[in-house]
């Protein structure tokens, strides 16, 4: 007889009130001393009460799901509603199921079965990669039970823990490893999520060895030669020091030791807390190499100021809003070709520009040069490389890529929409964005851009991020910093929703303007602004939207120089 979540529900609140879970501050500040390189709130050490005497086989279970929130030690707390055999075989880290609370379902299967029935919201793999569910599809997850001692104890159950979305940051901390760009030029942000925070510099150095994520590995490089291991495999932090003893390579050559100091640094320091300085060790001797110069950059910046054009000017919006700054040999040529659409080169070099005659770049004081004739295409994007991508909205699969010399190429896409509204490429180069339409839902995603180590041809990774979904007609989509990005959809009575989402994290949805149709970001959350339907450029005040200048024809993304 199916038992719904209200009864379960009422047990694990019971048992985490009353009895079951207690939070005690085991870190945190007893005297004044050095500062710390992260400023984070003490941990808490979740005690769980051990399997109820005589309890019944929900009970065990209950009891089994609530031990999820005690990550210390690997999750032992949770080892103690195992029979002893089963304890040998369950691996805890293998995978981590991310639920809502209230949606949770049990059935009685048969004597020694019960089923959980659940609808997952997100996965997290053993490597800490955090995953939006595909689809809101139930699943159900059999647990088997045997008797020890005259005590019900859990005999079989999946890989891996359930935790709902509530409690999922109370027992998983957000980690950003760093990779690089093919020409070693960026920083590339690879989030990732661990419990155990007195291990997670050992849980972070184990996963930059093992490479960045499927998604992002065919657009980036590592510094780590092939085979190299950490060993012992544990990060021991002294005096706000980690040290890492690396194995498995020659590592003779300098370069390759600083890039790897660079990547540990980066992704420790600022991130790891109590990590203030990284000590490199190589096959047993402390490593001097340093780091390269010039160092790559992290997270680059476009100028604050979003580019415009308002009918006769193609410059930068002053901050009041009341006037342009012209990008000097563009205005005339962009007014000539009547574009609704561009997008910026690095060091406005040269622009894209969507016209009623399809996509062209353009360079300062020239004619525009004809790209993409193809009818219904939308405001193309362009990279830190000089390429300009070029897709219809309604055949999302015909993406083309061009250069500035005239080569262009048609591009395999790993996604499957009905509509594109909307492709912008990160700042480093290393990933594209598409907001795409599928049916009467939104939803956005992020691929990793591989190129060729000449130029010669380029392709996307084979395997998506998906992002955030939310109902609605899409309608743009732009990066914000490194890790994050914002999408604006429309609802069928004028309104519009804005999405920001942290790649490899949570999304946060809320209203955005009222006949919304673009947006764009500076280098913030508080940055993005919108343009309305009407030509006024909006900028979020408060819980709503406040307009700053008004007549304006189209916004333009932009690169850092």
């Amino acid at each position: 007889m199916r038992r719904r979540m209200i009864v379960s529900t009422v047990l694990l609140l019971l048992a985490a009130l009353l009895t079951g879970c207690v939070s005690i501050p085991s870190s945190g500040k007893v005297q004044q001393g050095d500062a710390a390189p992260v400023e984070a709130a003490p941990d808490l050490d979740i005690l769980v009460d051990p399997p109820i005497v005589d309890g019944t086989q929900q009970q065990i279970l209950d009891g089994f799901l609530l031990a999820a929130l005690s990550s210390q030690n690997n999750f032992q707390a949770a080892y103690d509603f195992l029979t002893p055999a089963f304890a040998e075989e369950w691996q805890p880290d293998a995978e981590t199921t991310v639920d809502v609370l209230a949606d949770r379902g049990f059935e009685q299967v048969n004597e020694t079965t019960r089923r959980m029935v659940t609808t997952p919201a997100a996965s997290l793999g053993n490597n800490g990669q955090y995953e939006v569910a595909a689809a809101a599809s139930p699943i159900a997850l059999p647990y088997e039970f045997e008797q020890i001692d005259g005590q019900w104890r859990i005999s079989s159950a999946p890989q891996g823990i359930v935790i709902d979305q509530a409690n999922f940051t109370q027992v998983f901390r957000e980690y950003t490893l760093y990779f690089f760009d093919p020409e070693y030029r960026y920083l590339v942000p690879d989030s990732r999520w661990f419990a155990g925070r007195e291990t997670a510099q050992t849980s972070v150095v184990q996963a930059l060895l093992g490479g960045a994520a499927e998604w992002l590995s065919p657009g980036v490089r590592t510094a780590f030669p092939e085979g190299t291991e950490l060993s012992p495999a544990a990060v021991p932090v002294t005096g706000r020091e980690a040290e890492v003893s690396l194995t498995g390579a020659a590592f003779d050559d300098r370069q390759t030791a600083q890039r790897m100091q660079m990547q540990l640094d980066a992704s420790l320091i600022g991130s790891v807390r109590n990590v203030g300085e990284v000590a490199m060790v190589l096959n047993g001797v402390e490593s001097d190499a340093g780091r390269p110069s010039p160092q790559p950059a992290r997270d680059p910046r476009v100028d604050p100021r979003p580019v415009v054009f308002d009918g006769e000017t193609f410059g930068y919006l002053s901050t009041s809003g009341d006037g342009i700054t012209a990008i000097d040999g563009y205005s005339e040529q962009i007014a000539a070709a009547d574009a609704s659409g561009a997008a910026l080169g690095p060091g406005a070099e040269f622009a894209a520009i969507l016209t009623p005659d399809g996509v062209s770049i353009l360079a300062p004081d020239e004619e525009p040069l004809p790209l993409d004739p193809r009818a219904g295409l939308i405001t193309p994007a362009v990279d830190r490389a000089g390429i300009i991508w070029s897709v219809p909205a309604d055949t999302p699969s015909d993406l083309v890529w061009f250069t500035t010399g005239g080569d262009s190429g048609r591009v395999e896409v790993p996604w499957s929409a009905s509509t594109i509204a909307a492709i912008q490429v990160s700042r480093d180069g290393t990933r594209m964005l598409a907001l795409l339409g599928d049916g009467p839902r939104t939803y956005f995603v992020a691929a990793a851009i591989e190129r060729a180590e000449d130029g010669s041809s380029i392709s996307l990774g084979p395997t998506l991020l998906r992002l955030a979904d939310v109902d609605g007609v899409p309608i743009d989509v732009a990066w914000i910093d490194g890790r994050t990005a914002t999408s604006l959809t429309g609802l069928a009575d004028g309104s519009t929703r804005l999405v920001t989402q942290d790649l490899g994290g949570f999304a946060n949805t809320r209203s955005g303007p009222s006949d919304g149709v673009e947006i764009d970001a500076g280098n913030s959350i508080r940055d993005i602004r919108a343009r309305d339907a009407a030509g006024t450029l909006l900028v979020q005040s408060g819980v709503g939207w406040q307009g700053r200048a008004e007549g304006i024809r189209f916004m333009a993304a932009q690169l850092p120089d």
